[in-house]
């Protein structure tokens, strides 16, 4: 009998020690997952203030969009530090909006420049070779200081290939074969285009001539390039869940 009611004791004694660790360990589990949220929210409040300072830094040194001149007073950003970064957070990449018209240099979710730009539209009936590739790519090797096309009537300065072996670039606005820059078209940078108005770059993004010297000499190959139609407003984490 005796030996009953002590293996019972035990086994009250075991149940009540159960009880009490479960109850610490999801009031601790409870905690640790607060602090996380607090910390995370912390972060995103931070990285939040951190862009909207950035951007209207920006803002704030926009030039009147012109073809000879960079989109921002100021001088360019010091990516060099970055060359080498491991953290998505840290890898400097390239986005560029068909919507906005404009093309944006990015630290992980951070726009650290906002450059004007020229870029066709896809509508529906736009033939296939001024077409701008939508998707994710990577600046490739392939670049130079200027070239001239008699087949397309234009050349440009200052290209970096980004698909097809050099086939679609960023590059600058267009000149003539007489090394004159063709004024119709470079006074389109940053403009808003439609279905009449279209601009028809065979695919390229068009940029002034210092922007595309800056990154024809600073933007390394295999950099990432996401060219975005923008009909739905993303933000620019999900870009960085892509490898």
């Amino acid at each position: 009998m005796k030996n009953k009611k002590i293996i019972y004791w035990i086994v009250a004694l075991v149940l009540v020690g159960v009880t009490v660790y479960s109850t610490v360990h999801v009031r601790s589990a409870r905690r640790v997952n607060e602090v996380r949220m607090q910390s995370e929210s912390r972060q995103q409040a931070f990285e939040s203030s951190r862009q909207k300072r950035l951007l209207a830094d920006q803002q704030s040194r926009l030039n009147a969009p012109s073809w000879d001149r960079p989109t921002l007073k100021g001088g360019y950003p010091d990516i060099s530090r970055y060359a080498h970064a491991k953290k998505k957070t840290d890898r400097i990449w390239i986005e560029v909006s068909l919507r906005k018209q404009r093309v944006y240099v990015r630290r992980g979710p951070y726009t650290l420049y906002t450059m004007y730009a020229s870029v066709g539209k896809n509508y529906e009936k736009t033939k296939d070779y001024h077409r701008t590739p939508i998707g994710h790519f990577r600046i490739e090797k392939r670049r130079g200081t200027t070239y001239y096309d008699p087949t397309r009537g234009y050349g440009a300065r200052y290209w970096t290939a980004f698909k097809d072996a050099g086939l679609y670039r960023f590059e600058s606005v267009p000149f003539d074969e007489n090394g004159n820059v063709i004024k119709s078209e470079a006074s389109r940078l940053g403009r808003s285009v439609d279905k009449k108005h279209n601009i028809k770059a065979y695919g390229s993004i068009r940029l002034s001539v210092p922007d595309a010297q800056w990154i024809e000499e600073n933007i390394p190959a295999r950099t990432r390039v996401i060219v975005d139609d923008q009909k739905e407003k993303r933000d620019a984490w999900e870009y960085l869940k892509v490898d």
